[in-house]
C-alpha cells in the first residue's frame, strides 16, 4: 500500500506531466496553424474592405484554362473572391500597365510578365513587396529566390524551337541548332517567329545562328542580328502574337519550324503532334506575378499570391498539364523522372539556356522595339 506522501508525489508528477503535454500540444497547434493564420491576414483584410474580386492580367487559351483550373477556381472556392482575367501579350501588358498609371486609373490587381520585364522600365508600376513579409506564403512554400521584391516567381520555362518530324523525319538530317533554323536550303519550309513584345528573343536566336555563343550574347549586337534576320524574313510566314497562335500554325502544318514557349511546344508533342523540341540556346522564359501599384483590390491581390504558393499537388498537376516548372518548393518531387527530363530546369537543358540581361533590356527596350517594328514593316 502506497504511503500518503508517495500518492501525493505521484499526483503532482501526473499534474506536471499533463501540464507539459498540454503546453507541448498548444505549442504544436500554434506551430501548425501559424502559417494558416498568417495566410489569412490578407484574406481577412480583403473581406473587411469588401474586396470580392481580383483582376489578373495573364495569358490566354489553353494556358489560361490550366491556370484557371488549378489556381483561379480553387482560390475562388476557398475564399469567395472572384477572379476576373484579362489576356494580352507580355509587351502589351507592360505598356498598358504604364498607361494606366499615367492616367491615374489602374484597373488590374495582378499582372503576369516574363522575368525580362522585371526592370526599372516596369517596376515603378508594381508594388514593392520588399522581402515578401506581407505574403508569408512565399517564404513558407516557395523555392529559394521566389521573392523578387517587385513580384513573385511563378513558373520557369524557355523559348526553344519546335520542328516537324514529318517534314524532317528520323533517319534523315534533322535541325539541331539555331543555325539550322536559319538554314532554309538544307531545311526548307516556312517558319514562325514571335512578335509578342519581346523582340530580343528572335534577336538572340539570330545572333546564335550567326555564330555568337549562347553565353556571350549581351550586349546584343543589333546590326549583326538584323542582318541575319534579313536572311530568313522571306521564309517567316507567321509572326505569332500569342501562345495559342504559335501552337495552331504548328498543329495545322502551316510551318515546319517555330520558336515558341516551351510549355506550348511540349503540350503539342504530348497531344500527338509530330514535333521535336530543340532546347540549346533557348532564352529563359520565367514568369513572375506582380501586384500593380494602386491596384483596386490590393488585399485580395496579396491573398491570391499567398494562396498561389500553396498546395504542391496542385502545382504538380499544373506542371504535368502545362509543362512548366513552378516555384512551389515541394512540387518538383511529385513529378516523375521522365516528366522532369523535358523541363527547362532539367540540368541537360538548363545549362544550354540563355539568361536575359535585364539591365540591358531595361536600358534598350524602347530602342529595340522601335527598330523591330520598323524592320517588320519594311
Amino acid at each position: 500500500m502506497r504511503s500518503g506522501c508517495s500518492a501525493k508525489r505521484e499526483e503532482r508528477e501526473k499534474l506536471m506531466h499533463r501540464r507539459t503535454l498540454l503546453s507541448t500540444a498548444v505549442a504544436l497547434v500554434a506551430a501548425l496553424t501559424a502559417g494558416s493564420a498568417e495566410a489569412q491576414t490578407n484574406l481577412e483584410k480583403a473581406k473587411q474592405a469588401g474586396q470580392t474580386e481580383v483582376v489578373i492580367a495573364g495569358g490566354a487559351g489553353g494556358y489560361l484554362e490550366a491556370v484557371k483550373k488549378h489556381f483561379y477556381d480553387p482560390f475562388t472556392a476557398a475564399t469567395g473572391i472572384k477572379v476576373t482575367t484579362v489576356s494580352a501579350p507580355y509587351g502589351e501588358k507592360a505598356t498598358r500597365l504604364k498607361a494606366m498609371h499615367e492616367v491615374g486609373k489602374v484597373e488590374w490587381d495582378l499582372v503576369t510578365l516574363s522575368l525580362d520585364f522585371l526592370n526599372p522600365a516596369v517596376t515603378p508600376f508594381l508594388r514593392d513587396l520588399g522581402n515578401c513579409a506581407d505574403v508569408p506564403g512565399v517564404a513558407r512554400n516557395g523555392v529559394a529566390g521566389a521573392c523578387l521584391r517587385h513580384g513573385v516567381l511563378f513558373e520557369i520555362g524557355g523559348v526553344p524551337y519546335a520542328f516537324s518530324t514529318k517534314a524532317f523525319p528520323a533517319g534523315k538530317p534533322q535541325p539541331k541548332t539555331w543555325a539550322d533554323f536559319f538554314d532554309v536550303k538544307t531545311y526548307p519550309g516556312p517558319r514562325s517567329l514571335p512578335n509578342a513584345g519581346v523582340p530580343w528573343w528572335p534577336i538572340i536566336a539570330a545572333l546564335q545562328a550567326d555564330g555568337v555563343p549562347h553565353d556571350k550574347l549581351f550586349p546584343l549586337d543589333l546590326d549583326r542580328a538584323f542582318k541575319k534576320l534579313d536572311t530568313i524574313k522571306p521564309n517567316v510566314t507567321v509572326w505569332w502574337r500569342n501562345g495559342d497562335q504559335s501552337q495552331q500554325v504548328v498543329r495545322d502544318g502551316e510551318v515546319v519550324m517555330s520558336m515558341m514557349y516551351s510549355g506550348r511546344a511540349l503540350k503539342l508533342r504530348s497531344d500527338g503532334t509530330p514535333i521535336d523540341v530543340i532546347w540549346p540556346g533557348a532564352p529563359i522564359d520565367a514568369v513572375f506575378v506582380g501586384a500593380a501599384k494602386d491596384a483596386p483590390h490590393p488585399h485580395a491581390a496579396l491573398a491570391f499570391i499567398d494562396f498561389l504558393m500553396t498546395r504542391p499537388e496542385a502545382h504538380a498537376a499544373y506542371a504535368n498539364a502545362n509543362f512548366y516548372d513552378t516555384s512551389n518548393k515541394d512540387a518538383l518531387a511529385q513529378l516523375s523522372p521522365a516528366d522532369q527530363r523535358g523541363r527547362a530546369t532539367h540540368p541537360d537543358n538548363l545549362r544550354t539556356l540563355v539568361a536575359i540581361d535585364r539591365d540591358w533590356v531595361s536600358a534598350n527596350r524602347d530602342k529595340v522595339i522601335e527598330r523591330w517594328n520598323k524592320w517588320l514593316a519594311q
